[in-house]
């Protein structure tokens, strides 16, 4: 019991106090990660290839697909690279298409000079 002209130990001194505040940042910390960090793409990997396969003057046979971010806001676009393989194992017409994966839309072509 505090004497008179003492005060009691607050909260925070106390180690649940501690262990409390420890707690709550840890949780806050979590929140702010989980919404900072989407990685939500609201377009489909299917999607993006439809999209790229509809740009391109070819029928490919060969198709990779990757989701990656761009820009200092970190957007998510699919890169879908098309091209036909001979027989003999040479590509021809490597086409990559940039497709946002928000919107849909093309952000950007590369083509090889075969």
């Amino acid at each position: 019991m505090p004497s008179v002209g003492e005060t009691g130990r607050g909260l925070r001194d106390r180690p649940l106090g501690k262990a409390l505040i420890l707690v709550v940042a840890l949780l806050a910390a979590v929140l702010v990660a989980r919404s900072c960090g989407k990685v939500d793409a609201e377009l489909s990997r299917e999607d993006a290839i439809a999209i790229a396969k509809d740009v391109v003057e070819f029928e490919p046979n060969l198709v990779q697909v990757r989701l990656m971010k761009r820009g200092l806001q970190s957007n998510s676009f699919w890169a879908v690279s098309l091209s036909v393989q001979r027989p003999d194992g040479r590509l021809e017409n490597v086409t990559v298409v940039v497709v946002d994966a928000r919107s849909g839309e093309i952000a950007e072509i590369r083509k090889s000079a075969d």
